[in-house]
């Protein structure tokens, strides 16, 4: 099957002039409701499950894993494409957990071998 495309181009004459574009905010957007993609799958860190927990629901997600010091292990076996931290945490403890828990994070689909 052979396929043609023919592209008729109009120049119009005298120089192009910028536009006044008005644009008026109703919300802050500190405040400004978005809704979380249901597709992203998520890891919290956290110190506790339940502090975990709590930072995903005030977020608006559902996580596949929350990663704890009690529960270092939480996301093995698991693909994610985001890791969050919980608000409070040592850069010490992040770290440490992240030994975990970034193995997870879904870098390609396509297998290398």
């Amino acid at each position: 099957m052979n396929t043609s495309s023919r592209v008729d181009v109009v120049l119009a004459e005298g120089k192009p002039t910028a536009a006044a574009v008005e644009h008026t905010v109703t919300e802050p957007v500190e405040t400004a409701d978005v809704a979380p993609d249901p597709s992203r799958r998520t890891i919290v860190l956290a110190l506790t499950k339940q502090e975990g927990r709590e930072t995903a629901e005030a977020l608006g997600i559902e996580p596949v894993a929350i990663v704890t010091p009690r529960r270092p292990h939480a996301s093995v076996g698991i693909v994610a494409d985001a890791i969050i931290e919980a608000p409070g945490l040592d850069r010490a403890v992040v770290d440490e957990l992240m030994v975990n828990a970034g193995p997870s994070l879904a870098t390609s689909t396509v297998d290398a071998s």
